[in-house]
């Protein structure tokens, strides 16, 4: 039998997600619209307030208990990973986090979808992450992410046209 969740753990987790995305100055965080299936927000990253057309998506996800993260030195994960079915973000066209929240302490992981790798040569590809492993979300991961990103970024942009 299936437990329902509570109906304000959606909009909780997503606050949260924004809470932790708009610390930093250089992001526009922007809500997809309900219902329509896919990302829960695209993550637009500024440089001096100017748009620089580098974006990253991120899905929320969120469960009411924290016993539903089993912990290994740093490394979590969920006891019966619920989110395991994220192919549909396979064929975005930029990287994509997974942020999971536990609400009873508000607690943030996160880990990659789509991440952003570079290889030998800038060779720069998303790897779709099948790791079941989250990281804990903080102000310092939150850095990493958007260094990640924007190397990601500047070693796609000195790509040499065919």
């Amino acid at each position: 039998m299936q437990t329902e969740q509570p109906w304000y753990i959606g909009l909780r987790s997503e606050a949260l997600a924004v809470v932790y995305l708009t610390r930093r100055d250089d992001l526009i965080v922007s809500q997809q619209k309900q219902g329509q299936g896919g990302l829960d927000f695209s993550v637009t990253i500024t440089k001096d307030g100017n748009y620089t057309g580098r974006i990253f998506g991120v899905e929320v996800k969120a469960t009411v208990s924290s016993s539903e993260v089993i912990q290994h030195d740093d490394i979590f994960q969920l006891k019966n990973n619920k989110y395991k079915n994220l192919k549909f973000f396979r064929d975005l066209p930029f990287p994509v986090c997974l942020f999971f929240f536990t609400l009873d302490n508000d607690k943030g992981y996160y880990k990659w979808i789509l991440e952003p790798i570079i290889n030998e040569g800038n060779n720069v590809v998303l790897k779709f992450n099948q790791n079941e492993e989250l990281k804990t979300l903080n102000d310092e991961e939150i850095d990493n992410i958007i260094a990640m990103v924007n190397s990601w970024y500047d070693h796609k942009s000195n790509l040499v046209p065919v």
